[in-house]
């Protein structure tokens, strides 16, 4: 006989819903404006040592630096977006660079922003503040969490992806393959 084990979600919530949640709700925010340790899941924080998908031996200080640094702009990539703290690329992008491909934004976040997201997850953020998620959902927590995107659809090209919405992915799967484990 199998052993189900239940644990509660954690959600992504747009910033501008986070006041029509039940009282008692357990919110995150995890933008850049958020506080320590939580600003530390923003694409903005330096964390160093980011690979960058589709360049080989290339690394960025931040997600947010692969992700502009990779935005192809008037015909090019910008690489001195992946040195120093994460900051937007302004222009109109005709895609994203993955070795010699041009991306369009939703493949992109595909092979690019989710999986650098995730890397960084695995292996610059704080292992606790991810446990501490991932057990407060197995005590029956449903957890909250927010930045400054309100877009969780990968999908939806036409607004910015909320990295909110790939954490809580990340989370869910994580506690998913812990129920599963048994």
């Amino acid at each position: 006989m199998s052993r189900v084990t239940r644990f509660a979600r954690c959600v992504f919530v747009p910033r501008y819903h986070v006041e029509n949640l039940p009282a008692g709700s357990v919110v995150y925010d995890v933008s850049s404006y958020a506080e320590p340790p939580h600003c530390e899941l923003s694409p903005m924080w330096v964390h160093g040592g980011v690979p960058v998908p589709g360049a080989p031996g290339e690394t960025s200080d931040t997600v947010e630096g692969v992700w502009q640094g990779l935005k192809v702009i008037r015909g090019q990539t910008a690489p001195r977006y992946f040195r120093g703290p994460g900051a937007k690329r302004g222009g109109k992008p005709s895609g994203h660079r993955f070795g010699t491909r041009l991306l369009g934004v939703v493949e992109a976040r595909r092979l690019i922003y989710v999986p650098t997201y995730e890397w960084v997850i695995e292996n610059r953020t704080s292992p606790e503040q991810i446990r501490a998620f991932i057990d407060a959902a197995f005590a029956g927590v449903t957890q909250h969490f927010h930045d400054v995107g309100d877009n969780g659809d990968p999908n939806d090209a036409t607004q910015p992806l909320a990295q909110a919405a790939v954490l809580v992915r990340y989370l869910n799967r994580k506690c998913a393959e812990r129920a599963a484990a048994g």
